[in-house]
């Protein structure tokens, strides 16, 4: 599905799909036009398409294989996009990663259980007409 397809669904669909409202759509589109560089080959697809296929990864995290073919690049290009669009949005600081709460700084021992429990297992043995 590319942008085009997008702009016909109703908004509650389009948030459902992408995981973002329009709003944020735009904002997040606009910062990806305004750091895209003019120089070398243009970009097979355009920024509102690079923009959907990576949210599209982020909602559902599809094999970018399939992605790839979706859009008509390789696997690799997709892989490319994902990242180059990752990158732009988080350097513009439109967008943040989750910081550590503040009461999870404290100094309380944190106590971690771990199972080991000890099953044998019964394998057949090997006989001499085996082997």
């Amino acid at each position: 599905m590319n942008y085009p397809d997008l702009s016909r669904v109703s908004d509650t669909t389009f948030k459902r799909l992408l995981g973002v409202s329009r709003t944020t759509f735009a904002t997040m589109l606009v910062m990806l036009e305004q750091r895209r560089s003019p120089r070398g080959r243009p970009p097979k697809l355009s920024a509102e398409a690079q923009l959907v296929l990576t949210l599209s990864y982020w909602r559902d995290y599809p094999p970018l294989f399939k992605l790839g073919l979706a859009y008509g690049i390789s696997e690799a290009s997709a892989w490319r996009v994902v990242r180059r669009v990752e990158d732009q949005l988080l350097h513009s600081g439109l967008l943040s990663l989750p910081t550590v709460p503040p009461s999870a700084t404290s100094q309380e021992p944190v106590a971690t259980l771990i199972d080991t429990t000890h099953v044998v297992i019964e394998r057949p043995k090997k006989t001499a007409a085996l082997v």
